[in-house]
């Protein structure tokens, strides 16, 4: 989070950003490189269909409606965006692409955090607001202090 807020503060402080950024990608590259392995015995095929810009645009759409600031964001993401092609693909097959850049569109435009926010949001309604601070009167200026 340090280097992806302020980088230059992380150099001052004598990290190397670079390597961070390095440890980041190596380790999100391992992760899908490994999703990829497990995805053939769950489906039982693979053909170049299911890598194309669709499924990407589709992985997207999922972080993107979960909330990236979380690990638990793009699985809420990823459920959703899968529970609900499901759902209204079986009642609007024509439609559904539609709907769902309107999920897209609605989430980013309403709840810019995704539904990982959901949770901070509500909590951040039900606390009650903070009692303003006391006003002290102003002081009040006798004749005896203008004279002096």
């Amino acid at each position: 989070m340090a280097v992806r807020d302020s980088e230059e503060r992380v150099r001052f402080l004598g990290y190397n950003p670079a390597n961070v950024k390095l440890v980041a990608y190596v380790t999100a590259a391992g992760m899908a490189g490994l999703a990829g392995a497990l995805f053939v015995p769950a489906v039982g095929i693979i053909n170049p269909a299911l890598i194309g810009i669709v499924p990407s645009i589709e992985f997207v759409i999922g972080v993107a409606v979960g909330g990236r600031a979380s690990l638990l964001g793009p699985v809420l993401g990823a459920v959703a965006v899968a529970w609900a092609k499901t759902t209204l693909s079986e009642e609007f097959p024509a439609a559904w692409t539609y709907l769902q850049g309107l999920l897209f569109v609605l989430v980013v435009a309403f709840l810019p955090g995704g539904l990982a926010s959901v949770a901070r949001l509500v909590r951040r309604r039900r606390r009650p607001p903070p009692d303003p601070a006391p006003v002290s009167p102003a002081p009040t200026v006798t004749p005896q202090q203008v004279t002096a």
